[in-house]
This record gives C-alpha cells, sequence and structure tokens, in this order.
C-alpha cells in the first residue's frame, strides 16, 4: 500500500495519472486537428511523391537493404519456416517418432525404374509395349534353408503356406489379393502335380466341344473330380518320390531360375567354405503384383503387409528349428527403399555437414588460427553471419520441392549438402569484405557490396547456368538435380544478399584484418615469378589427363548402387544377383499366333507348334549365353506330363470306335495309353506328332489346346497374352559392369543377336534392367560433353557481358576448363568409373569452380589489370578463397554417411577438383595475367585501364566502361580472414 508520502505502489495515483495524461493528448490532438486547413493538406499531398524522391535519391542500394535489419530478418525466418514445414523434416524415420511427425513423405521422390529410362527412347517405348499385357512390378522373397533342401516336403509346404497367404485368391488378374501370379519351385510342383486330371478334363472338354457331346464331359469331370487323390490336385504332394520325380522332369533352365545350391558358410565369416553342399539350399518366389491396388493405401503399406505375413507365418511355424529364413526383395521393395529411405538417411547425416561448416567457419574467424588466442564471440557471430543464411536456403530449396510437389528422383538427396558447402562461400566473401574495408558500418557494408557484391552475383549466375546444362540430359535423375540445385543456387544469392548485411549490422561485427601467412603470399607470388613453368605444368597435367587418364575410365552403371545399402532388401537383391546369377530381370517379346482351338474336322490355317518351336529355339539360344537364364512357356510344356495317373486303355478303346480323326485318336493314345515311355511330357509328345504319318497339325492344335486348359490361367499368362497373340521369354541375368551386361546383350553370340537371328521366330530385342542400364550408359556419355559445352558457352558470355570484356571473360574461365579437364585423372587415380552420379562432376564443377576465378578476376579488374593488381588480387582473395574451399569440403563429408555407393565417389571427385579449381585460380590464372602482361599484352581495355592504374576513382558514362566508384583505390594485401 502507499503512504501520504508517496512511497510504495499506489492504484488509485497510477490510474489516475494515466486519466490526467490521456485527457492531455486529445487536447493537443484536437488543437493540432483545428490548425489543419484544406490548402496545407493539398500541399503536403503534392509535395509527398517530390519528398519520397530526394529521400531515395539519397539512399543507396545498401541502406535501403539494411533499413530495418530486425525486421527483415524476422521476416526471412517467417518464410523459412514455412517452407520448412514441407521440406521433409518432419517426417517420421528412425529415432524421429513423435505424434506430430508426418508418416507421409513430404518430397515426391519417384524410385520407379523407369524413371532411369532415357525420355523418348525405344526401350521406354518397349516397356510400355510389355505392361499392356503384363505387369513389371515384381517381388521376389528370397529362401534361404541352410540345413534342409528347399525342395524336401516340410520346406515345400513351408513356401506354399506363404504363397497361400500372399495369393488366396488365384487366377483373380490381382483383383482380391494384388497377386497377379506367384512363379516357384513350389507352383510348378503344384501345377505339375494338378495337371493329370485337368488335361484329362480339358481333352474331354474339346472332345465334347468339338464333336458336341456336352454329358461325354460332365460325365468323365465328375469322375476325375472323385479321384483327386490318385491323380493329383494343386498342392504339394504328400509322398516325396513324386516331388523329386516332378523336379527330374523338369528342364535345367527352369530349376536354375528357381532354386539354387549356392554351397555354405562354416564360420559366419561371409565367404564360402564349402562352394556345394550337393542339395539346393536357396529358392525364390517371384511375385507379380497389380498395377491397380486394392485394399492398401499404397505399395508401401502392400511391401509392409507382404513381410509381416512372411513373419508372423515364420513365428508361427517356427521356422528357426529348421535354420529356415525368408526375405523380401526384389525391384518394387527396393524402388519402395529408395522412395521411404533415402531422405529419412538424409536427415539423419545432413546435421553433421551443418555442424562441419559451423567448426570450419569457427576456426577461420575466432582468430585462433592468427593470433593463437580465441574470440568465441567474433567466432559465433561469423557462424551465424555466414552460416544462417545458408541453413535457412536448404530448408526453403527443399521446402519449395515439397510444397509444389514436384517430382524427384533419388539423387536430389545430394542438393541439401551442395547447397550447404557452396551457400556458405557466398557470405564469407562478404563478411571478410566487409571486415578489411574502413569507415562506419553502411559506409564498410556499401564497399563489400558494391565489389564483392558484383562477383558473388557472377558465381552465383554462373554457377545457375552449370546446373541448368544438367537439365539437357533426357534422364529424370539428372534433370531433377539441375533444377534443383539452380533453383537452390537462386534461393541462397537472395537469403544471403538480405539476410548477410542485416545480420552484420544487427550483430555489430567488429573484426580485425590480419594479414596473410608469409608462406601463402611467396607461394601464390610464384606463378609471377616463374610464369612459363607454371604454364608448362599445368599443360603437362591438363594433357596427361585428356590424353592417358581418359581413354582409362570406365563407364559403368549400376542401378543397384543407387540404392541405400542399409536396407535389407537391397542386401538381399546383392546376394540373389550373386546367388541366382540373376537380379536384372528381362524381357523377349514374341509376336506371334500360339492360339489353339478343339476343332477336329477343320484344316489347321496356323499351326502353333511351329511358333512354339522357334520361341524353344530362341530360349535355347539365349540360354547359351554367359551367366543368362531364358524360361519360357516351353519350359512348362517340357515340365507337365501328358499322361494320367490311373489307367486309360478302356477310354482309348471307347474313343477308337469313334468317328474322330487318326491323329486324335494318335493323342487319345498318348494321354490315357501310355505310348510315350516314361510318361513323356507334353513337349515330347508333340515332337513324337511331329512325325505322325496321320498327320501332325490337327494333333498339334488339338494337343496343345488341351495344354493350355490343364494350366491355371494364372500361369499360362505369365508366358502368353490373354489373347495368344504374344507371349514372353524371361531373361534372368546377375548385375554387372556395364561392359560385361553389353557383350552378353549386344555383342555376337548375345541376347539381341539370338533374336535377331533365330529362325521361325519375331522377337523384340532384350527389355528390361540391362537395356536400360546399356541406355542409359551410351546417353551419358554423349550428354555430358553437351552439358559442359553449354555451361562453358553460356559462363563466357555472361562473364563477358558483365566484364563487358569478353577476353578478359575467356581468360578468367580458363581455369575452370583446366579443372573440368582434370576430372579425368581424379578419376582414373581413385578407379572412379563415369556413373549416372558422376557423369554430373563436369558441369557442377563448371558452376563451383568458376567462383575462385571470378573473385581473383574482379580484384584484378578492379586495381587496374597491373602485375601489382595480379599480386595484391592473390594474396588478399586468395586466403578467403582457402577458407571457402576448406569449409565447402567439410559441408560436403557429411555425404559420406549417406549409405548409397554411388555417391561416394562423386563426393571425392568433387572435393579433390574444388581444391584443384582453387589451385588453378590461384596459380594458374595468375600465370596466364603475367604471361600478358610481361608480353606487353594489356588485361583490360581504354580508359578503365587508364584510371584504375592512376589510382582514381570516377563515374564513368554506362556506354564507356564499368561504373567505378568515385573515392581513391587503396591497395592493401591484408585480408580478413
Amino acid at each position: 500500500m502507499s503512504d501520504s508520502r508517496g512511497k510504495g505502489f499506489g492504484p488509485r495515483d497510477v490510474v489516475q495519472r494515466a486519466k490526467s495524461e490521456a485527457a492531455s493528448k486529445v487536447a493537443s490532438g484536437k488543437e493540432a486537428m483545428g490548425q489543419i486547413d484544406a490548402d496545407s493538406v493539398k500541399g503536403a499531398v503534392r509535395r509527398a511523391p517530390n519528398t519520397l524522391r530526394r529521400a531515395l535519391a539519397d539512399s543507396t542500394a545498401t541502406g535501403i537493404l539494411t533499413k530495418v535489419p530486425v525486421v527483415t530478418v524476422v521476416l526471412c525466418l517467417l518464410v523459412t519456416g514455412f517452407f520448412t514445414l514441407h521440406s521433409g523434416i518432419f517426417d517420421c524415420r528412425e529415432g524421429f517418432e513423435y505424434e506430430f511427425c508426418n508418416e507421409e513423405a513430404a518430397l515426391n521422390v519417384n524410385g520407379d525404374l523407369e524413371v532411369y529410362l532415357p525420355q523418348g527412347s525405344d526401350v521406354s517405348a518397349m516397356i510400355a509395349v510389355v505392361q499392356e499385357d503384363w505387369t513389371t512390378n515384381v517381388m521376389v522373397i528370397y529362401v534361404e534353408s541352410e540345413d534342409t533342401n528347399v525342395t524336401t516336403i516340410n520346406i515345400l509346404n513351408e513356401i506354399d503356406a506363404v504363397e497361400r497367404e500372399l495369393n488366396f485368391v488365384r487366377n483373380d488378374d490381382g483383383v482380391n489379393d494384388n497377386i497377379i501370379y506367384v512363379l516357384s519351385i513350389s507352383t510348378v510342383i503344384k501345377e505339375v502335380n494338378s495337371s493329370a486330371g485337368r488335361v484329362a478334363k480339358a481333352f474331354f472338354s474339346g472332345l465334347a466341344e468339338a464333336t458336341g457331346n456336352e454329358d461325354l464331359s460332365e460325365q468323365f469331370n465328375d469322375t476325375i473330380d472323385e479321384q483327386e487323390d490318385i491323380i493329383g490336385s494343386y498342392s504339394i504332394p504328400e509322398e516325396q518320390e513324386r516331388v523329386d520325380r516332378i523336379l527330374r522332369e523338369m528342364p535345367r533352365n527352369a530349376l536354375d531360375k528357381l532354386v539354387r545350391d549356392v554351397g555354405k558358410d562354416l564360420d559366419g565369416d561371409g565367404d564360402k567354405d564349402v562352394f556345394r553342399v550337393n542339395y539346393w539350399n536357396r529358392a525364390v518366389i517371384i511375385i507379380g503384383i497389380s498395377d491397380n491396388l486394392t485394399g492398401v493405401k499404397d505399395i508401401s503399406e502392400l511391401i509392409e503387409e507382404t513381410q509381416n505375413t512372411i513373419n508372423h507365418i515364420a513365428e508361427a511355424n517356427n521356422w528357426t528349428e529348421d535354420n529356415l529364413t525368408m526375405t523380401l526383395t526384389g525391384p518394387v521393395p527396393i524402388t519402395n527403399a529408395v522412395t521411404e529411405e533415402s531422405f529419412k538417411l538424409f536427415w539423419k547425416v545432413f546435421p553433421l555437414g551443418v555442424l562441419a561448416v559451423a567448426i570450419g567457419l569457427f576456426l577461420f574467424h575466432c582468430d585462433l588460427l592468427q593470433t593463437g588466442r580465441i574470440r568465441f564471440v567474433q567466432g559465433l557471430k561469423v557462424v551465424i553471419i555466414a552460416g544462417l543464411p545458408t541453413l535457412c536456403s536448404v530448408w526453403i530449396t527443399l521446402g519449395i520441392i515439397g510444397f509444389t510437389n514436384y517430382e524427384v528422383t533419388m539423387t536430389v538427396i545430394i542438393v541439401g549438402p551442395i547447397i550447404l558447402a557452396l551457400g556458405v562461400s557466398y557470405g564469407l566473401h562478404i563478411t571478410n569484405r566487409y571486415a578489411e574495408s574502413k569507415g562506419t558500418p553502411r559506409e564498410k557494408m556499401a564497399i563489400a557490396l558494391n565489389s564483392t557484391g558484383r562477383a558473388v552475383f557472377l558465381s552465383a549466375v554462373t554457377t545457375i547456368i552449370g546446373f541448368i546444362s544438367l537439365t539437357f540430359t533426357p534422364m529424370k535423375p539428372i534433370q531433377t538435380v539441375g533444377w534443383s540445385l539452380a533453383g537452390g543456387i537462386v534461393v541462397v544469392y537472395i537469403m544471403t544478399m538480405i539476410m548477410v548485411p542485416n545480420l552484420t549490422m544487427m550483430l555489430d561485427l567488429k573484426k580485425p584484418s590480419h594479414p596473410p601467412p608469409k608462406l601463402f603470399v611467396q607461394a601464390v607470388g610464384v606463378p609471377l615469378k616463374w610464369t612459363r613453368l607454371t604454364l608448362v605444368l599445368f599443360l603437362a597435367a591438363m594433357l596427361m589427363s585428356a590424353g592417358i587418364s581418359r581413354d582409362n575410365v570406365e563407364e559403368n552403371i549400376n542401378l543397384l548402387e543407387m540404392a541405400p545399402q542399409n536396407v535389407e532388401s537391397v542386401q538381399k537383391m546383392a546376394v540373389y544377383s550373386d546367388e541366382f546369377e540373376a537380379g536384372q530381370p528381362g524381357f523377349l517379346l514374341v509376336e506371334g499366333n500360339l492360339e489353339a482351338s478343339p476343332n477336329l474336322f477343320s484344316p489347321v490355317l496356323d499351326d502353333p507348334y511351329e511358333n512354339l518351336k522357334g520361341i524353344e529355339a530362341l530360349e535355347q539360344n539365349c540360354n547359351r549365353v554367359n551367366r543368362t537364364t531364358a524360361v519360357s512357356i516351353v519350359f512348362l510344356m517340357k515340365a507337365v506330363a501328358v499322361g494320367v495317373n490311373v489307367s486309360g486303355q478302356p477310354i482309348v478303346d471307347q474313343v477308337d470306335q469313334w468317328p474322330l480323326p487318326d491323329q486324335i485318336k494318335d493323342v487319345v493314345g498318348f494321354i490315357f495309353g501310355r505310348e510315350v515311355a516314361g510318361n513323356g511330357s507334353f513337349w515330347e509328345t508333340l515332337a513324337a506328332l511331329d512325325g505322325s504319318p496321320s498327320g501332325d497339325d490337327q494333333a498339334h492344335n488339338f494337343l496343345i489346346y488341351v495344354f493350355y486348359n490343364s494350366m491355371t490361367d494364372e500361369m499360362r499368362e505369365l508366358f502368353i497374352s490373354s489373347n495368344y497373340r504374344r507371349s514372353l521369354i524371361y531373361i534372368d541375368m546377375p548385375f554387372m559392369d556395364v561392359q560385361d551386361t553389353n557383350e552378353a546383350v549386344n555383342g555376337k553370340g548375345g541376347i539381341n543377336y539370338w533374336a535377331e537371328n533365330t529362325p521361325g521366330v519375331e522377337s523384340s530385342a532384350l527389355v528390361g534392367v540391362a537395356s536400360v542400364t546399356i541406355e542409359v550408359n551410351n546417353l551419358i556419355v554423349d550428354s555430358q560433353w553437351t552439358s559442359l559445352g553449354f555451361a562453358l558457352l553460356f559462363s563466357v558470355l555472361t562473364l563477358g557481358l558483365v566484364f563487358r570484356d569478353l577476353r578478359f571473360a575467356l581468360l578468367t574461365t580458363i581455369p575452370v576448363g583446366f579443372t573440368v579437364g582434370m576430372q579425368w585423372l581424379a578419376m582414373d587415380a581413385l578407379g572412379v568409373p563415369l556413373s549416372l552420379v558422376t557423369v554430373m562432376v563436369g558441369s557442377i564443377l563448371v558452376g563451383v569452380g568458376i567462383d575462385f576465378s571470378i573473385h581473383i578476376a574482379n580484384r584484378v579488374k578492379e586495381q587496374g589489370g597491373t602485375m601489382e593488381a595480379v599480386r595484391v588480387a592473390c594474396a588478399s582473395t586468395g586466403m578467403s578463397l582457402f577458407e571457402a574451399t576448406v569449409v565447402t569440403a567439410a559441408g560436403l563429408t557429411c555425404a559420406y554417411r549417406i549409405p548409397i555407393v554411388a555417391i561416394h565417389p562423386f563426393v571425392t571427385v568433387i572435393i579433390i577438383l574444388l581444391i584443384v579449381a582453387a589451385l588453378s585460380a590461384l596459380l594458374l590464372l595468375p600465370a596466364i595475367f603475367a604471361l600478358l602482361i610481361k608480353s606487353g599484352i594489356g588485361l583490360t581495355g581504354g580508359v578503365e585501364t587508364m584510371v584504375k592504374t592512376a589510382g582514381l576513382r570516377r563515374a564513368i558514362a554506362r556506354d564507356e566502361a564499368d561504373v567505378i566508384d568515385a573515392s581513391l583505390l587503396i591497395g592493401s594485401s591484408d585480408d580478413a580472414w
């Protein structure tokens, strides 16, 4: 409480004072309003435009930019916050599973194999043709039975249990269970085991249709159903001997596709101690997925349900006792892993890049390296000034990609580290120039932006040009990187030019200048003293790289290396490729009528057996190709027996009395009279009928009709289209380097050779992963030169327009050309192949490497283009370039933690060539300038050279030369590093 002397807090006094002040304000406001007349208002309005123009005329661009630093920075942070919500940072991932996290990925990442297809290529068109009749969406369940043969009844029953649970409605084309087909050793055994009854049913059905005696078919079908236990049903046989007999009758190529003996690792060290165990200990279940999913949200949910089904059966049936495991892999799960896991991994490793950049900035600017003492606050300020705008730029770039739902591919994962690494250097150059300038904070910032700001602008433009050149490659993975990086650099430049000046003002950066180390000054002075020797050394390195190393760099596309290696499905795919010599699935599309009818009395105009013989010949030829397995509908015709497991002689006798063609009676004898030794297959029977004296066309036609109808729709349409006009030969080969793949596909005696030269069959070239690999490989070599040419040409033109001196622009670009040329030497020395990722190195280097040359060249041009100007530019700007190189490399190192094999050599080459780019800017470019100056050839022309050399600054008309500030030029080699 207050007392009469005013001590303490008195609420009444406060209220009273507030009322008094409010009344006073109202009174003064009324008085002011009363003094306003119409003429004074009109005059103020008329003078407003002139007042505004005078205020703007007195303000510089820097003054306007830094008028309200706090408000400007807050607005930038708000924009960043909005786009961060769409960047994927809140996607659920391992270690980040909260109620507020998003189950659905923010970024639209397409991991399908089709995105790697060159746009408009023949391969793309052929895949589309195949997809008209067959699905190309495939999952593989990899079965490993270490102690027991996978074809023993108990293991087959476990495989069958998984198949029945997944494909619970057979022959439904995936309508009810999303599974179009299942192919495994289990399904083939079940198919063959149940074929006898269906063969008999199909025979009498065809016979009834041909003769019009439908009652005969119904009566016989009832008899077959009653004897199902004897004849066989669609199940795993109960007798092991029956299973073994089926397996003995299967062709070798079919067995190789479905089961393998891969030896055994006895001590668990990952190396096979026994190369053969003399029983099949590996099997695969190949599953075709419908394009139109029902009952699940997306393919990711279907994969999860499939894995859960496997896990449930494994636990319920105690697979650990049999040392049995089944792992889901194949193209669809790998695609899903690329789509879902890539950016989850990114958010794990990107913070490490941020930390590395922050540590680099702090060490260079806390004065520890310069004086041995730490200025913590100063170092922290520079980290915020140079680092925060770049970090905001990364979030905004990724947020724009997510907000616009722009479809990207896995390769866009490298966008974050590259933008982080490059963007920091822009802020560094401005900050360092600010620190070495003299005057008030606004004057220092004006100097920094007028000088280094132009170099940063040039750097941004040329970097964008380099990245845009990637978009000329007609492949989505490279295009998305090009557009994303180009857009990211635009964001970095805008955020740097807005935030860096305002943050500098807000934090009141006071950073002392330190002269560069004497050793550094001496080093950059070498090319000025030993000019010709320097040029000879650089030229020799260039010739070695272009003349020798370029031929040594292999071209190798391995799509499996584009997937995250820490995912089990990806790891198991590599094992499948190695142990089954599979993993690169492909197809030969055969055109030809395979339709058969039960017509017994009309002549057959087109015998389908002739086309089947052509398919069989092509299949056999393809199986001769090294490390290749081919299967077609013929393998089933060789595996399925014509005979039935009951005595059919009474049937033969009865049919023999009917008025049927002799060739049909021959067929009856084959099926029911056991006239083929060893219960022969359909293929053997067709071959035997081929030499029948009674004629073969009608018999072939009828028997093939019986075969088609004896198969389940699911199994038949795996190989033959529903209209019988097309069929597929499935080709398997392992992941190999592109040269071996190309030899197996396009070499003499390769798959495409046999597709063209096998008589009696009309086949397409190979369609599938191998053909995509070859097509991409051929294209990246051509596109590399196109992208590089565009990047270099437009960079020179841009520099020429800004510098207004094409010769000077060409000189500035020479070190970049040298750096690009050195990529072959770096790749050859490290054994790095030219791949889908490393092909981008050249264009990225044009964008990144030219930054270093621009900052040197811009400083040389500012100071008149003399030998002293070159010396001062290299000494003053050189330390900033050294710092930018170290910090950029530190930011890129976080990409090593991304478990995608293809990215690691790419990062290594980029870091090495960044160092080469810095050295060429600090040594090669000064040597070129020095040679011209010593030869009496000026670097810049006319009035500008005289003015700069005299140390004067005056405004030169726009049509004469560049704008030069009206102040004295102070040449100092001190650099705020």
